[in-house]
């Protein structure tokens, strides 16, 4: 929740101070999740978040750092995702030939269709970002919102919607991943808990709370697509879980398995 909304005389001031909290929860967990994915992807030989899913989520922290945050502390914490994210990227592209073994033409070609798909988030995400925020013909502005001066820009459902979707896209993907694989390589136990968390707080829990206090500005929180997506990821993710808790623990790399 931006600092410049300016909250309705129904709306508990303390939203301000729960949606901080939740947020925080969402962006500390986050924050360790990615730092251990990266230790554990660079220990496996491995990548520990899809291809096309880091893609996403790397394109989406670029985005919002460097052209859609207007506050320093939303701005920090994307940048510091984005310099962690490096190294889950380095993964990718260093041992990725590692999970491709099946097909040599997509192996040799990690780092190139990386780029590929990279580029792509990138674009899609700043048109879809500029057109939300249009200060001419802002989407579905809202009162009491603001954004770079403009009333009624509401960047919190743009960071909904696009978070959402990406929450989706790495849920589903992840749990696909660890069923063809058929081991735990690239993951961990602590790596699932401080992601589901991290999701759970501050995407869930905090636009959920959000809606509940102030619904007339967050009434796409309970919207049916939305509420679809989201029990999209929980099931993915504990299903997940349940994959996880069943593979073997293999700690060797995809090399070493094959010696």
């Amino acid at each position: 929740m931006a600092r410049s909304d300016v909250l309705p005389p129904h709306v508990d001031p303390s939203i301000r101070e729960v949606n901080d909290v939740l947020l925080g929860t969402g962006g500390i967990t986050y924050t360790i999740c990615y730092v251990l994915m990266a230790r554990q992807s660079i220990r496996d030989r491995t990548y520990s978040m899809p291809l096309f899913s880091l893609a996403f989520n790397f394109a989406w922290e670029i985005v919002f750092a460097l052209y859609v945050a207007e506050e320093p502390r939303e701005k920090t914490m994307f940048t510091m995702w984005m310099l962690i994210d490096l190294g889950l990227v380095y993964a990718a592209v260093k041992y990725g030939a590692n999970e491709w073994k099946h097909a040599p033409a997509v192996g040799r070609s990690v780092g190139k269709i990386f780029a590929g798909m990279l580029a792509w988030w990138c674009i899609a995400l700043y048109a879809v970002s500029s057109w939300w925020v249009d200060p001419v013909n802002p989407v579905n502005p809202k009162v009491g919102k603001a954004y770079r001066g403009v009333k009624g820009i509401d960047t919190d459902e743009l960071g909904f919607m696009t978070a959402l979707v990406a929450q989706v896209v790495l849920s589903v993907m992840s749990l696909a991943q660890i069923m063809v694989r058929q081991s735990s390589r690239g993951s961990s136990y602590t790596i699932w808990a401080l992601r589901f968390i991290g999701s759970l707080a501050g995407l869930t829990l905090n636009y959920g709370y959000c809606w509940w206090v102030w619904p007339e500005a967050h009434g796409y929180y309970t919207t049916p697509v939305n509420i679809v997506m989201m029990v999209t990821w929980i099931l993915a993710d504990l299903g997940y879980f349940v994959v996880l808790c069943k593979v073997p623990r293999v700690h060797n790399t995809v090399e070493d398995k094959s010696k």
